[in-house]
């Protein structure tokens, strides 16, 4: 069964690797738990995401799965474009998820704690 995160569970963070990061104290039924390769993300298997701007899906194996909440407001466009336009570059995106808000661009930390769960998940290819 897919899960629901509101937009207030969840971040978009820019860089090299663009990463969505959602808060849920419900497990992810078949997401992987969050490791590490040489410092990066193990990718997700049988998992993709298709990024938008009002809803994401993190389609996984089966019924699995995430349906992720979009902006709230207009001022968040320009934010958002240039986050899927680095997904669009990644060719996907780190989706992480964990049971707070708290700090997670420490990427050992969390992969050595075990709690988190996610990895790079390649996107769906958009045509025309």
């Amino acid at each position: 069964m897919p899960l629901y995160i509101h937009r207030e569970n969840t971040g978009y963070l820019g860089g090299a690797i663009p990463t969505l990061v959602l808060v849920s104290t419900d497990p992810v039924e078949k997401l992987p738990v969050f490791q590490l390769d040489a410092g990066r993300p193990l990718p997700c298997e049988g998992w993709q995401i298709l990024a938008g701007l009002t809803a994401s899906v993190v389609d996984g194996p089966g019924d699995s799965g995430i349906f992720v909440d979009g902006m709230a407001s207009p001022e968040e466009t320009e934010e958002r474009f240039a986050w899927l336009e680095a997904v669009d570059r990644a060719g996907g995106a780190v989706v992480l998820v964990v049971d707070s808000h708290s700090a997670v661009d420490d990427w050992p930390t969390l992969a050595e704690d075990g709690k988190a769960q996610g990895g790079f998940v390649p996107a769906v290819q958009r045509t025309g």
